[in-house]
């Protein structure tokens, strides 16, 4: 595999852990918080979508206002139909492939506030996990925390390829 499969493949495998993570959030959870100041559930999952929107516009600004809005009237104007956040994350997570590999395939070098398409790719998981990671102290918090074996096949399953023996 080379280098550009690799990079565009860890990217598809954090999608698919954050598509994961979404599809366990409901109505009885999706308001839980990670702490007593903390954003609920679903502002994550949306924030997430956003942000990748906003940085795809570095990109391609055609294709970022494509994209649907979490928050159509402003920050405190969210989106509450879990089904259309989850399809904005699968939308926003095919369009963030799209421009990485257009962006390496011309070789750019600096694009908007990227000194390279893999910076870019590298910030959203770095962005996401941090966001997920807050998702999970909610579930937990909740009393809704995914087991362990969901856990590791839905999110360590996704990065490692050994058996894991729980």
């Amino acid at each position: 595999m080379d280098i550009t499969a690799a990079i565009l493949d860890s990217w598809d495998r954090q999608c698919r852990i954050v598509n994961s993570v979404a599809s366990q959030i409901n109505e009885t959870n999706a308001n839980a918080l990670p702490s007593e100041d903390g954003w609920p559930i679903s502002r994550h999952l949306a924030h997430m979508h956003s942000t990748r929107k906003y940085f795809l516009g570095q990109f391609d600004q055609e294709l970022a206002n494509s994209l649907g809005n979490a928050f159509p009237n402003g920050w405190d104007d969210l989106v509450t139909d879990l089904d259309a956040i989850r399809a904005m994350l699968v939308e926003s997570g095919a369009a963030v492939r799209t421009v990485v590999q257009k962006a390496l395939d011309e070789g750019k070098e600096k694009v908007g506030f990227y000194d390279n398409a893999i910076l870019y790719l590298q910030h959203m998981v770095w962005h996401e996990g941090w966001h997920v990671g807050l998702i999970f102290l909610a579930l937990r918090l909740a009393g809704q925390e995914p087991t362990e074996e969901w856990e590791e096949e839905k999110v360590w399953g996704e990065w490692r390829t050994e058996v894991w023996e729980g």
